[in-house]
């Protein structure tokens, strides 16, 4: 199986590429640094370049996975890179559509999409309501969104807070001097491993299975059990980031952390048990023990 990986020197392509069944031909891009992968081919490639052949590459793969993402530093510059990787994505596409081994596709994207949903259990069929990063990075989603909404075959996956040793945890919760606890704290954060997304991934490139999908979770919490997680692991104190401390953050960091949204993984309150409270709490230890 030729599969392209587009984002293979990212946080989630990484470990994406690392995880690659034995069977598949995986050929993975990066934009400025090559990452040291064993086993696949790798190729420079800047999917935002307007001269990128689309109909040249995307012929020679069964399954292309989107693990790339354009940011920005503030969100102007992510609202203007995110209509970039949008015309990207449309001429993608449109190469797709006349391609006659039509490639699956696979895409990466938030549950911030969702926006703020309080206390409900948000399903695969939940309404886009963007807020945070994802009022941005929706922007560039959209050509996807609408392809999938015409009955092609893409499987888009909202990927909740994805914890890692490259991933917002170390900068939030290791390397700040207290734990935050942000706001009230009884906001739901819904949280998987990258390894855990990884191997979801290549289970969803096997499956060929189009729609929206969200990935088995490792923990489901509110921020507040979470930060009490951190605590027991590193003995740091916590503290509570209140209205002030707040207003001081990026806006779109402010709505990201704010936003409650309690995943449905189809497995119930699963997530929730203490068997998985054990495991997030394991992943964490081992993420601390390497910047310890």
């Amino acid at each position: 199986m030729r599969v392209l990986l587009v984002g293979a020197s990212g946080f989630i392509g990484r470990s994406i590429a690392i995880k690659t069944p034995e069977h598949v031909e995986l050929t993975g891009t990066y934009y400025r640094n090559k990452p040291e992968i064993e086993n696949i081919r790798l190729e420079q490639f800047n999917f935002l370049d307007t001269s990128v052949d689309w109909s040249a590459l995307v012929e020679q793969y069964d399954c292309i996975i989107i693990a790339a993402r354009a940011n920005g530093d503030t969100e102007s510059n992510r609202n203007e890179v995110s209509k970039q990787a949008s015309d990207a994505f449309t001429r993608f596409i449109g190469a797709v559509q006349e391609c006659e081994s039509k490639p699956f596709i696979v895409t990466l994207n938030g549950s911030l999409s969702y926006g703020e949903c309080g206390e409900k259990l948000v399903k695969t069929d939940g309404q886009i309501n963007p807020t945070g990063y994802a009022r941005s990075y929706a922007i560039a989603e959209k050509p996807l969104r609408d392809f999938l909404s015409k009955g092609q075959d893409v499987a888009i996956i909202r990927a909740p807070w994805v914890i890692g040793a490259s991933s917002w945890f170390p900068m939030m919760y290791l390397h700040a001097s207290r734990i935050p606890i942000i706001g009230s704290g009884m906001q739901w954060m819904s949280l998987v491993s990258v390894d855990d997304l990884a191997e979801y991934v290549w289970k969803a490139v096997a499956s060929s299975k189009s729609g929206v999908l969200h990935p088995q979770l490792t923990y489901r919490c509110r921020q507040m059990e979470f930060a009490e997680i951190v605590h027991e692991v590193t003995s740091k104190k916590k503290r509570r980031i209140g209205i002030l401390r707040r207003q001081r953050m990026e806006i779109q960091m402010r709505e990201s952390v704010l936003a409650s949204i309690r995943l449905d993984d189809g497995f119930a309150n699963q997530s929730e048990e203490q068997t998985n409270r054990e495991r997030l709490k394991s992943f964490i230890e081992e993420i601390h023990s390497g910047f310890s």
